[in-house]
C-alpha cells in the first residue's frame, strides 16, 4: 500500500478570474473546492493510477469535516488525527486570459505534542515492510522541522521504502535519513545547495550529491522543461509536453503520485518515467486539484520523449 503523510492539508479554493488586476475589483468568473494538501494529492492520482493508497492527516473543524468527507465520497482511506483549530483553506487565482496561476497559502492550525504522538502511532499501526510511506508538504505550527527524518528512520528500519518530497529544513534535514526516493523541484533544489542552478549538469551536481545514506534516485521535476531523473548508474531527462494548462497546483505530487505506483508496480525505469511524465502533463489540463483520467494520462505517456544524458 502506498502510505501518503499529510500533516498540513487544506481545502483548495481555486478562483477563476479573467484579466486579474491587482489593486481593482476583480469578478470571480468560477470556482471550485477540493480536499487538497501534497499527501491527499497524491494519494488521488495513485487511486486514479489504480494503486491501494491511504492518507494519515491532522483535520480540524468544518473544513477538516468536508476533507473527510471528499476522501470519503472517492473512497480514499483515510486515517484521521482531531485538531482544535479548523484546517486551514488555501486560495489559488487561475487568469486564463494572461496565464497567471497565484497561490495564497494559510499556515494551518496549530498541533500539539500530544497530537503529534497520536498522530505517529496510528500512522506505525499500519505501516508494514510492504509499505511505500510517502513524507510531502508542509507542516503545521507546533511540529519539529526534523520530522520527516526522524519518520524516515522509523519507517526504513521496519523495512518500508521512504519517498521524500518537501522544502527548506524539512527538505534539509529529509535528506539525512536516506529516503529511497527524493524528489524536489529545481527551486526547492536551488534553496537547497543556495545558489541557482543555472544548467542540467549543475542539477545533476547536486543532485547526485543526495546520492547518500541509502537514496536510490533523486528526481527534479522542471516545471514545463520536464525532469531529470538521476540515479548512480544513469541519468535521463524527460522532456516536457505542449498541453492546455488550466492549473499547475498539483503537477508534482501527480508526478510523485506515478513514481511511487511504479515502484509499487516494479515497473521498468524507464517505463515509469514515461507514466511519471504522462500523469503530470494531464494533472496540469485539469482544473483544481481533481486527478487526470486514465485515457489522458495515458495518451499522454505514450508521447514522453527520454534523452540519457
Amino acid at each position: 500500500m502506498i502510505i501518503t503523510i499529510t500533516m498540513n492539508p487544506a481545502v483548495d479554493k481555486t478562483i477563476t478570474i479573467n484579466e486579474f488586476q491587482i489593486d481593482q475589483v476583480n469578478r470571480i468568473s468560477d470556482f471550485r473546492l477540493d480536499a487538497a494538501g501534497k499527501g491527499i494529492n497524491v494519494s488521488k492520482v495513485v487511486k486514479e493510477l489504480g494503486g491501494r493508497t491511504k492518507t494519515v492527516a491532522f483535520l480540524g473543524g468544518a473544513t477538516g469535516d468536508y476533507i473527510r468527507d471528499q476522501l470519503g465520497d472517492n473512497k480514499i482511506g483515510l486515517v484521521e488525527v482531531r485538531t482544535a483549530g479548523d484546517t486551514r483553506t488555501n486560495i489559488k487565482v487561475v487568469d486564463p486570459v494572461s496565464k497567471t496561476y497565484t497561490d495564497i497559502n494559510a499556515s494551518g492550525a496549530p498541533v500539539t505534542e500530544e497530537q503529534m504522538e497520536l498522530f505517529e502511532k496510528k500512522l506505525f499501526n499500519f505501516v508494514t515492510s510492504q509499505s511505500i510511506v510517502v513524507f510531502t508538504g508542509s507542516v503545521p505550527p507546533g511540529v519539529d522541522k526534523s520530522v520527516y527524518k526522524d519518520l524516515i528512520h522509523r519507517a526504513q528500519a521496519i523495512g518500508a521504502t521512504a519517498v521524500l518530497d518537501a522544502d527548506g529544513d524539512l527538505l534539509k534535514f529529509g535528506v539525512q535519513a536516506g529516503p529511497k526516493v527524493i524528489k524536489p523541484n529545481i527551486h526547492e533544489l536551488e534553496g537547497f545547495c543556495g545558489h541557482p542552478l543555472r544548467t542540467d549538469q549543475e542539477v545533476i551536481e547536486v543532485a547526485k550529491s543526495l546520492l547518500q545514506n541509502g537514496t536510490e534516485m533523486v528526481v527534479v521535476s522542471l516545471g514545463g522543461d520536464g525532469a531529470l531523473f538521476v540515479r548512480e548508474e544513469d541519468v535521463i531527462k524527460a522532456h516536457g509536453q505542449k498541453v492546455e494548462v488550466k492549473g499547475t497546483v498539483g503537477a508534482g505530487d501527480a508526478m510523485l503520485a506515478a513514481i511511487c505506483y511504479g515502484l509499487h508496480k516494479a515497473l521498468p525505469f524507464e517505463e515509469m518515467i514515461r507514466l511519471a511524465i504522462g500523469t503530470s502533463a494531464a494533472k496540469v489540463t485539469m482544473e483544481g486539484t481533481q486527478p487526470p483520467n486514465l485515457d489522458k494520462i495515458y495518451r499522454l505517456t505514450k508521447q514522453v520523449k527520454l534523452e540519457n544524458i
